[in-house]
């Protein structure tokens, strides 16, 4: 979900929201499906850590949870013939995104193709929990420009730098004629990045003491996710790089969850509407029920990532093509979840 536009629902004037919190869907929804999935990304690393086989999590996580999500976004972009007919040609990048990586491969550039995918890959997770960070903003009413900045600077920091770290201490690339510039700036910014979250965690003690209500949803958020990032990506590092595995399970599964119980909030309020058969094609028919929805998504996730990956499990260049599917989600994710002038979306999700 592209936090971006997310932030234009947020209102302008300055001002503290009033006692309370107000929830994107409920307190448990919220609680259960956007902050409580953290737990099972911990529960994943536990395991891992403590020499259960990676298999079987990979597994469950790859077919049930991470790839279907994917092939969420096919049943309110593909299936939605107003979508279809706002997106227009912007569908059709799943065709130079699945040719990247092919090229890259032919070119000998697969270690920096893949690099690329993963970065990608970490970015759109990162921004889909600013989106929800957003979202909670902007349904407290938070509107304090300063919290804004600090807000996004925190959590993106948070989220890169240890993945920054990773490729570092892994040497994803061949980083040999950079090592001293490199481990200086490690340090550098490992102790700018403590500085910055005692900056933010003292932020959060002034308001409480100014007795300005606290945005509980976007906290909470924030204490299981910050220390998951580094548990990951420490944790993964003792791995080398195939420790990448590892640490994209456990923030996957978190961020996974969360997209599956958005999409189909914003699916059932947009699609059970009169009407909304015509108006909206085959997308209204996933809106029936929960069912229906996971079961498109597995259907295109087995056909579409499953299928020719277990075939083919050999031939470089179609493993790098398959990427083409997530990287068309990270993209069109970035247009849909736009708030800003689409009132429908607005509607949808309650805003």
């Amino acid at each position: 979900m592209s936090a971006s536009a997310i932030t234009a629902a947020i209102p302008q004037p300055l001002g503290i929201r009033p006692a309370g919190t107000s929830w994107i869907i409920s307190r448990r929804d919220d609680l259960v499906w956007f902050i409580g999935p953290a737990a099972i990304s911990y529960l994943a690393l536990g395991l891992m850590a403590a020499g259960f086989p990676i298999t079987p999590i990979y597994l469950t996580w790859f077919l049930a949870v991470d790839g279907p999500h994917v092939m969420g976004t096919v049943t309110r972009t593909y299936m939605d013939k107003r979508e279809r007919k706002r997106l227009g040609w912007f569908l059709w990048v799943i065709v130079p995104f699945s040719i990247i990586g092919p090229v890259m491969v032919w070119a000998g550039q697969s270690s920096l193709f893949y690099l690329f995918a993963v970065c990608w890959q970490h970015y759109h997770i990162a921004k889909q929990h600013l989106g929800f960070m957003m979202l909670w903003k902007a349904k407290n009413k938070e509107r304090d420009p300063l919290d804004l900045k600090l807000d996004r600077s925190f959590l993106l920091a948070s989220t890169a730098l240890p993945l920054a770290f990773f490729v570092v201490k892994t040497r994803l690339m061949d980083w040999r004629p950079l090592q001293q510039p490199l481990q200086f700036l490690g340090w550098a910014a490992a102790a700018v990045y403590g500085i910055f979250a005692m900056i933010y965690v003292g932020r959060q003690v002034q308001r409480f003491r100014a007795g300005t209500p606290l945005n509980s949803p976007k906290l909470m958020l924030l204490a299981v996710l910050v220390p998951l990032q580094w548990i990951a990506f420490l944790y993964a590092a003792s791995f080398g790089p195939d420790g990448i595995l590892r640490a994209g399970i456990a923030l996957g599964l978190f961020h996974s969850f969360q997209y599956h119980r958005l999409i189909w909030f914003h699916n059932k309020n947009r699609y059970s509407a009169p009407g909304a058969r015509e108006q909206y094609g085959m997308a209204a028919y996933f809106a029936k029920s929960f069912g229906n929805y996971i079961i498109v998504a597995l259907a295109l996730h087995f056909a579409l990532n499953v299928l020719p990956s277990a075939y083919f499990p050999a031939v470089q260049w179609l493993q790098a093509a398959i990427w083409g599917l997530p990287f068309t989600h990270y993209m069109l994710d970035s247009k849909i979840w736009r708030v800003r002038g689409d009132k429908e979306l607005a509607a949808a999700l309650r805003i």
